[in-house]
């Protein structure tokens, strides 16, 4: 896979590729844009609106989407298979639905009992389990994706509204980032430190990548930390920033 850009999905509904160059892509959804997935090989990013539609750009490929459904609960995340073409959507209950050769493992639907939502769908590397994270930082394990402990087990979690989640390439722990900016490593995993010590952040989304990771704001202000280049944002165009891949 390749590793040295990424993708951001702004408020305009314009999507930009940070590599080497920057791209930019005006996108023609059904409804506003909630999420997106980086394909296995970097050059590709599926995007998924509110409405379950999904577009598909580079390299990826569309293999169907949820807007012919009646939804119980609107789809929240989309991830790329790492090992092939396909994908996951999830849903604000926790319901996953696979497409292409993402398998199926099952899903949470009882995650929104307790007043959290789920926020993420985050697969291994070898593409046969996956994590579903909530809103209030539990983690929930399919598959082959181990189970390193969450948030909700041993902090205070009135207050906290995680926002995105990444795991280690190599499933030693994973990664949680909060509204506010704050990253928490659970397991074995490096922690290179958080953008909410220097002040109160708006984050949005968390690029990981081997050696480091970048915290992104609702400004499209980025900070890095580790050994991984910021490309470059879409900070002081007046744009907001929906999420990243």
């Amino acid at each position: 896979m390749s590793l040295s850009g990424y993708w951001i999905l702004t408020s305009n509904h314009r999507l930009m590729h940070f590599e080497e160059e920057v791209t930019e892509i005006e996108l023609e959804l059904r409804s506003d844009p909630i999420s997106l997935a980086m394909t296995r090989d970097g050059q590709g990013c599926l995007v998924l609106d509110a409405s379950g539609y999904i577009q598909a750009h580079g390299t990826a490929r569309s293999l169907g989407d949820l807007s012919s459904l009646n939804l119980v609960a609107p789809p929240v995340d989309i991830a790329a298979s790492p090992t092939g073409v396909g994908y996951w959507v999830i849903d604000a209950q926790g319901s996953v639905f696979s497409f292409g050769n993402a398998p199926f493992l099952d899903g949470i639907p009882q995650v929104a009992s307790k007043a959290a939502t789920a926020v993420k769908i985050e697969p291994v590397a070898e593409g046969d389990g996956y994590w579903i994270v909530d809103s209030r930082g539990g983690v929930h394990s399919f598959g082959s994706a181990p189970f390193h402990g969450a948030l909700v087990d041993n902090r205070p979690v009135d207050d906290l509204r995680v926002v995105d989640f990444a795991a280690d390439l190599k499933g030693r722990g994973y990664l949680f980032l909060d509204s506010v900016g704050q990253v928490y490593p659970v397991g074995d995993i490096p922690y290179f430190g958080s953008p909410a010590p220097l002040g109160r952040v708006d984050a949005v989304g968390l690029i990981s990548r081997p050696g480091g990771y970048l915290v992104v704001d609702s400004r499209g202000a980025i900070t890095a930390f580790g050994d991984i280049a910021n490309l470059g944002s879409p900070v002081g165009l007046g744009l907001g920033v929906l999420a990243v891949a």
